[in-house]
């Protein structure tokens, strides 16, 4: 099949988008699946915390032209028992290349946006990836709307408070829209005596006049030990988990 390409973005930080990207990736892969996971949040690189890579190269250097994106990614999924496979491109997580990614001007973005079209094409004709999943900056910055662009389907993760229920609404009005792609939102952090009854769900698919693909409770013990595992893969039997394969179901089907 072709490389479906799913994007993970948020308005604000601290929605959990990251975890649930790589957890997502860990459940494609342990179901057979070959995945490819893209940290494209480029102001504040993540993912290298979880997988603790030694690349050869960053996602950095593929964007600025030198190197070729396979040479970017690393093979994260041996040692974890997949019947599939797990490759990842990382962010350079220092301050210089963060500052680099920052300033950079419109002609680079656009060259940038070109890279990441040519790298979808790349991925699935070297890796035969099943999934390209991004894992974005929050907002609107240029390497989120890149990633955008160049995929499938959104996954639009929130936690349902006023300030990121209003900004979300702006987001999707102002770039979701525009890009016409299929898209669909993740509730997550959401305090069990929300969840109960499902008016939440329906208060926010009416404000956003988007589809909830799932909610997802907060967990405090997640929380703890956030970017130390993975914990689809380490407690499958957690509720955190399960709700994470419900949701691997619909965004499959986007």
């Amino acid at each position: 099949m072709a490389t479906k390409a799913i994007s993970f973005h948020s308005y604000k930080g601290g929605t959990g988008k990251t975890s649930i990207a790589a957890n997502l990736a860990a459940i494609y892969a342990r179901l057979g699946h070959r995945v490819c996971l893209l940290d494209y949040d480029f102001r504040a690189p993540s993912l290298s915390v979880l997988f603790k890579p030694n690349p050869k190269f960053w996602l950095n250097d593929y964007l600025n032209g030198r190197c070729e994106v396979e040479e970017a990614l690393v093979d994260v999924g041996k040692g974890l028992g997949l019947e599939g496979a797990i490759f990842a491109g990382f962010a350079d997580p220092s301050t210089r290349a963060i500052r680099d990614m920052m300033t950079k001007d419109r002609a680079w973005e656009m060259g940038a946006l070109h890279r990441t079209l040519s790298a979808k094409r790349a991925i699935q004709r070297s890796l035969g990836a099943d999934y390209l999943i991004f894992d974005t900056s929050p907002g609107i910055h240029y390497s989120s709307v890149n990633a955008l662009a160049s995929s499938d389907a959104i996954a639009l993760v929130m936690k349902g408070d006023d300030f990121d229920m209003e900004g979300t609404k702006e987001m999707v009005r102002g770039i979701y829209d525009v890009l016409g792609r299929k898209a669909g939102i993740i509730m997550n952090k959401i305090p069990m005596g929300f969840v109960e009854g499902g008016g939440i769900v329906k208060g926010v698919e009416e404000e956003l006049n988007i589809p909830v693909l799932g909610v997802i409770p907060c967990y405090c013990e997640l929380m703890a030990i956030g970017g130390r595992s993975i914990y689809a893969l380490d407690r499958p039997d957690h509720p955190f988990s399960k709700a994470l394969e419900d949701l691997s179901k619909r965004i499959a089907g986007m």
